[in-house]
């Protein structure tokens, strides 16, 4: 067995694919409210709009807070320093700037435009 995919619910998709589109996703449309990028290990992401949930499942909730965290290894530091950059630039939430981690990563954290933490590092 083996994760094939992580399901993000969106309240604002554009806003969110806009953010994902940083981190080099390239989504395709897959029905209304339904988008995929497929990493080169085969991972997906999936994004499916509030509507499409709640029209999925009447009973369905607008999440308070995931819980989850998304991490995504960089090739070096710098890089890490400059994605953060420019998510920064594109205007999204920062949760902590780029530092050196005890453990040997340079590691920073930012919020995805549902809440979600967003992990980025490399290690030193």
């Amino acid at each position: 067995m083996s994760v094939s995919a992580i399901g993000i619910a969106c309240k604002n998709i554009e806003k969110t694919i806009q953010f994902y589109n940083l981190l080099n996703f390239d989504f395709i449309e897959y029905g209304k409210g339904h988008y995929e990028a497929t990493q080169e290990n085969g991972l997906r992401i999936m994004l499916d709009s509030f509507d499409l949930l709640k029209e999925i499942n009447n009973d369905w909730k607008e999440p308070v807070n995931s819980g989850i965290t998304l991490c995504f290894q960089q090739t070096t530091p710098s890089e890490v320093d400059k994605l953060f950059q420019r998510i920064v630039d594109a205007g999204f939430e920062i949760e902590k700037s780029p530092w050196d981690a005890f453990w040997g990563q340079r590691y920073a954290s930012v919020r995805d435009p549902n809440g979600n933490q967003v992990d980025l590092f490399a290690q030193t």
